[in-house]
């Protein structure tokens, strides 16, 4: 198993909190989540790096190397174990490490849905079905209501 795939196995402690956002919450909470999920996706590629060295240590028989590279791997795990907890603590869902996609439960008209930001964007501007991914994002404009939320019983 790759530490790409094993890197999903890496999940907040707790079930996630239930807190619906409103669209002004999730933009406001942006100037936090920008700090956590560029550290997050700095500790993934650092991951993905480590994953080479070790691969290579271990076929050459580079025991100190090897050792290092599984040193730095700790850390890594530690520094994104933190920072999901960070974000399950917000309400937030990362969808992607090295994307940096980042999904707030949001309420409309009955039903929860995902809105949906990527790293790097301004705002939330988009949103999608909670079983539907980045690539069915549709812009948070055609939704009627934006603004109606009730919250969760």
């Amino acid at each position: 198993m790759s530490i790409a795939d094993w890197s999903l196995e890496i999940v907040p402690h707790s079930e996630g909190n239930k807190k619906l956002f409103t669209l002004e919450q999730a933009n406001s909470s942006l100037v936090l989540l920008r700090r956590i999920v560029a550290e997050i996706m700095q500790e993934y590629g650092k991951l993905l790096e480590l994953e080479e060295i070790i691969d290579s240590a271990e076929k050459t028989d580079s025991y100190s190397r090897l050792e290092s590279a599984r040193q730095s791997l700790v850390q890594s795990v530690d520094v994104l174990q933190t920072c999901l907890d960070e974000l399950d603590q917000i309400g937030v869902e990362l969808r992607d490490f090295s994307r940096g996609i980042v999904d707030f439960p949001y309420l409309h008209k009955g039903r929860v849905i995902s809105l949906c930001w990527l790293f790097g964007e301004a705002k939330v501007s988009h949103w999608h079905e909670r079983d539907a991914g980045f690539a069915c994002r549709q812009p948070v404009s055609l939704l009627k209501s934006p603004r109606i939320l009730e919250p969760i019983p």
